[in-house]
């Protein structure tokens, strides 16, 4: 055996001896021997750790109890409620620019200007499907002027005697409008075939016309103003849409048709008035 082997051979026959030795005889000198060797591994193992978490810093989790993070929940919640905020006042003003610009393209005229009225709660005095609007003539609103949602839909029409402050409006498909001159749009693109009609109130808010059964009238064809007694720039705006062509009872070789208002009355939250009287009050804004 060679010298520089002698130290390995003398470790290994220790280890075998000490192994199966009692633990009675050799247990203190183990503990001695291991306390050594802790001793010896434990400094650097102390200035790895150190290296480590100077690397990464450990995390110091923070409950929703912690003030830190009440604080900065309550400013997200503050700041995200009025981004929503904003994004539908900028959404709504561009509805009312879009809205606008149809009226104008539709009645370039300039004889009237854009009131916003909002609905208020309906008074039994007013009468069934009568809305009770939150305007009058205070800002130019006169009775008969016209009511429209969304640029070119009708909603009705100003009733009589619209009081300062406050007016009633006469939904399309309600008995007070009387009788209306319309046109059934048969070819919107094409020729702009029409088919002239009258529109009377039959109940649940929907009217009703006699039409050629022959003449091409189907379901979802749009039906336009086209009433000399309505404002001028009124004539050509929506009313409704086609829903039902049937047989007439009393006469099987007429058609009878069914329309559904563009708008249904019951819904509305806000409508834009066309107003031509004057204005009482100065410096209010309108549009």
């Amino acid at each position: 055996m060679r010298i520089a082997d002698r130290p390995f051979a003398i470790a290994v026959l220790l280890a075998l001896t000490v192994s199966v030795l009692p633990t009675r005889i050799v247990g203190g000198v183990l503990i001695d021997v291991s306390g050594v060797v802790t001793a010896l591994l434990n400094p650097p193992a102390h200035v790895l750790q150190l290296v480590r978490e100077w690397l990464r810093p450990p995390e110091h989790g923070r409950g929703p109890d912690d003030p830190v993070i009440r604080e900065l929940l309550r400013e997200r919640d503050t700041y995200r409620s009025q981004w929503h905020a904003a994004r539908q006042e900028v959404l709504e003003l561009e509805r009312k620019l879009d809205q606008a610009g149809a009226i104008r393209r539709a009645d370039p005229s300039g004889a009237w200007r854009l009131v916003d009225a909002a609905v208020g709660l309906s008074t039994p005095a007013a009468g069934q499907g009568i809305v009770q609007l939150m305007t009058g003539t205070a800002l130019g609103v006169a009775a008969g002027d016209v009511a429209i949602v969304r640029g070119d839909l009708l909603a009705g029409r100003i009733g009589p005697a619209p009081d300062r402050l406050t007016s009633t409006l006469v939904p399309i498909g309600h008995p007070g409008l009387g009788r209306i001159d319309a046109s059934i749009v048969i070819d919107e693109e094409g020729q702009g075939r029409r088919m002239p009609v009258q529109l009377e109130a039959i109940g649940s808010g929907r009217l009703a016309c006699d039409v050629a059964l022959e003449g091409g009238v189907k379901p979802g064809m749009l039906v336009r103003l086209r009433d000399g007694s309505w404002p001028k720039g009124a004539q050509g705006m929506v009313l409704g849409t086609v829903v039902e062509v049937g047989r007439k009872d009393q006469q099987p070789l007429r058609g009878r048709a069914i329309i559904m208002p563009a708008v249904d009355g019951r819904t509305l939250a806000e409508v834009t008035i066309k107003a031509t009287g004057p204005s009482a009050d100065q410096g209010i804004p309108t549009r």
